[in-house]
């Protein structure tokens, strides 16, 4: 039909099984790692007839490539494959599920490499757990159409005399399984997340603590030099009508540092009393 064939190269990728009668039109959406923290979403177009099955796919797509290729170089494997169209498209979509665990065991090793440096009040993992959400998420949208169409891309059986349930209902299982699996990491990652937070809130606390608590340390200071920074005559000052002291020229000095260090360890001993630092 034209609008399967319009489905074929169009941008929206959507997982659905249509059944014409005398063949099913099928969309799967299946993932496919591209790089270390990257993974994409590619869609799988399958026509399965009584006698023929017709797939459209990328070619950087292996799985299907290996298959193809195994069937093509061994006529044994190709004998084997090809009971009917049906168990075909059975043994593809096997394949492709079977493909998605392993993108899984990579996910699960970068949860495993967060995991271990998450906790680290001196470390940042908000980048690796933004990728790991973003890989889930792409994961999630994948694997949770399979579940709902693999029970009506079973009835496909019919163009093949042997019963295929339990096979189909055997990738039911694994795409069951994986979907679980990818929401027991949605959690995880969410707890990495908060922990992160909750470790980056805590640090740039301690940081503002520290900050505020010095400069409010410094106001005395601040304040007695602003006074004694004025061009007016003042008592104590290097100026006619100073105070003689026994001190010496160096009585201005010592009155200003006592002047600055009383409220200053006023202030720090209150603090500390108060248990802010």
């Amino acid at each position: 039909h034209s609008l399967d064939l319009d489905a074929c190269i169009s941008t929206m990728h959507l997982t659905k099984i249509e059944d014409h009668d005398d063949y099913f039109f099928i969309t799967l959406q299946v993932p496919d790692q591209v790089g270390t923290d990257v993974i994409v979403s590619n869609q799988i177009v399958m026509f399965l007839g009584a006698q023929y099955i017709v797939t459209v796919h990328p070619s950087s797509l292996k799985t299907l490539t290996a298959l193809f290729q195994s069937c093509k170089d061994d006529e044994k494997q190709r004998g084997a494959l090809m009971k009917s169209s049906a168990y075909l498209a059975y043994q593809i979509i096997d394949r492709l599920v079977d493909g998605i665990f392993s993108i899984l065991n990579n996910v699960q090793t970068s949860l495993d490499s967060i995991e271990a440096v998450v906790f680290d009040e001196k470390k940042s993992s908000a980048r690796p757990i933004n990728a790991a959400r973003r890989q889930i998420a792409i994961l999630r949208r994948v694997i949770y159409p399979l579940g709902l169409y693999i029970p009506d891309i079973a009835k496909a059986q019919k163009f093949g005399k042997e019963n295929l349930t339990i096979y189909f209902s055997d990738v039911q299982h694994k795409v069951g399984k994986l979907s679980a699996t990818v929401e027991e990491m949605k959690e995880m990652v969410e707890i990495y997340n908060d922990t992160d937070f909750t470790i980056g809130s805590e640090r740039t606390n301690t940081v503002l603590s520290f900050l505020t608590i010095f400069f409010t340390l410094t106001l005395p200071a601040a304040v007695i030099a602003a006074f004694y920074g004025m061009n007016i005559p003042i008592p104590g000052a290097l100026t006619p009508g100073a105070w003689i002291s026994p001190l010496g020229p160096y009585t201005s000095l010592i009155f200003l540092l006592v002047l600055i260090l009383l409220p200053t360890l006023a202030m720090a001993l209150y603090f500390r009393r108060k248990g802010w630092f």
